[in-house]
């Protein structure tokens, strides 16, 4: 088994499109560490305040200087032709029987609204304060803040939550998506180019099985150590450019994450990384490597009974399909309802599903640990069936070179079956 495994680590890592894809993922994490840098050649104005010149009465104008608008920056000014031509990207607001917003170009409907919304709010502040008195005013216009009274405070869902699970939901996709198939799409070639012939004259069908598994895992530990390595290289690189500053500043411009820290190095001392975090991270990765092991074994076993390369797609487009349908059914229920007590809840136990729910559950809230054992032993116990099942039924599929499938195969096996026990 070990020559198998080297042999395969070998084929999968040494060769001309894994090093290019090393190189371009290299050269990815280098451009989304440095994307401030890159915004500013490709577009410097892309993150700037969107300007609005106001050339209204001046108690309106008045009113619209004080506004402090995140993303806006109002001027006053008197409206000519060559206002605009000289700033294709401002807006004029001005009054002409009705409000008008003039633009070079079209005004996108959200913008619009944005605007009347605002108007709205100056006309009935204009009102209040010449209907009431000073005082009056004072208490109709102080800050309004409505406090939310929540009863289940063990779970957490801002932002700044939703959006790291979207990330973890989004990398664990693709991680399963890209692994996944790898594996299979070996045994395949090795069948179509009669290799597993030959291997099989050396070690038995259930050791080639077992290795393709302890590869599949092999190959994910390695990946993810280089794409660490680019990050950490990066990262390095980033701090002796700037110390970060400007990708934070980007980050919180994007309204990504909310950081309160300046660089990179300020971040790390302020960043605690306590003992439940780490445990968090253990079982997420956990779940993680579960998951795409059963569906990698699941693959094997079916892509054993594909004699050539042409039929490999009609068996792998329909997990494709799968796989995007459970992925956007996680984001669906991206809800601290759904994720405490709803379907999510109870797809958080079901393997392959406990993958993606699980690892959202536990960035949302305090799971217990029965919860955590009664999954990951639902887990096994699936694995452990397909472990002592799927051997057998893979050595009849790397046998089979009648193209009929892995349908075919295993009813012609049954029929046989039923005929000995006649």
């Amino acid at each position: 088994m070990k020559e198998l495994i080297r042999f395969s680590i070998k084929r999968r890592f040494f060769n001309h499109a894994t090093l290019l894809l090393n190189i371009l993922l290299g050269i990815l994490v280098c451009g989304v560490m440095f994307s401030d840098q890159l915004i500013e050649m490709i577009n410097p104005s892309m993150l700037d305040n969107q300007i609005i010149y106001v050339d209204l009465d001046e108690r309106v104008v008045s009113l619209f200087l004080e506004m402090n608008q995140e993303g806006i920056t109002f001027i006053r000014e008197s409206r000519n032709e060559d206002l605009l031509k000289n700033h294709p990207k401002a807006y004029l607001l001005y009054y002409e029987n009705g409000y008008k917003l003039e633009s070079q170009y079209k005004i996108p409907d959200e913008v619009i609204q944005g605007i009347e919304g605002l108007l709205n709010h100056l006309h009935q502040s204009m009102t209040l304060g010449e209907m009431l008195t000073p005082i009056d005013y004072e208490i109709i216009n102080q800050k309004i803040e409505l406090e939310n009274i929540v009863k289940n405070e063990n779970i957490e869902m801002n932002s700044d939550k939703q959006n790291l699970i979207f990330m973890v939901i989004t990398s664990i996709y693709f991680t399963m998506l890209s692994f996944s198939t790898s594996v299979a799409n070996e045994v395949i070639y090795e069948k179509s180019t009669r290799q597993l012939e030959l291997i099989l004259t050396s070690v038995s069908a259930k050791t080639h099985f077992l290795s393709k598994m302890v590869v599949g895992w092999m190959t994910i530990f390695i990946q993810m150590g280089i794409l660490l390595l680019d990050v950490i290289t990066a990262g390095m690189l980033r701090i002796l450019f700037d110390e970060g500053k400007g990708l934070i500043t980007l980050i919180n411009k994007l309204n990504l994450f909310h950081i309160e820290e300046n660089t990179f190095i300020e971040l790390f001392k302020h960043l605690s990384i306590e003992y439940d975090f780490i445990i968090q991270i253990f079982f997420i990765m956990i779940f993680l490597m579960l998951g795409i092991l059963m569906l990698q074994m699941i693959l094997v076993v079916i892509s054993s009974f594909i004699a050539n390369i042409e039929e490999a797609g009609n068996v792998q487009g329909p997990f494709y399909l799968i796989l995007l349908g459970v992925y956007y059914f996680a984001l669906s229920l991206n809800t601290p309802y759904q994720m405490s007590e709803g379907i999510g809840f109870f797809c958080s136990f079901l393997p392959f599903f406990n993958m993606l729910f699980m690892p959202c559950r536990l960035l949302i809230q305090n799971v217990s640990i029965l919860e955590l054992s009664l999954s990951l032993i639902i887990s096994v116990i699936c694995m452990g069936m397909v472990l002592s099942k799927g051997p057998s039924i893979y050595q009849r599929g790397v046998l089979d070179y009648t193209s009929r499938g892995f349908l075919g195969v295993m009813k012609k096996t049954l029929e046989r079956e039923n005929e000995k026990e006649k």
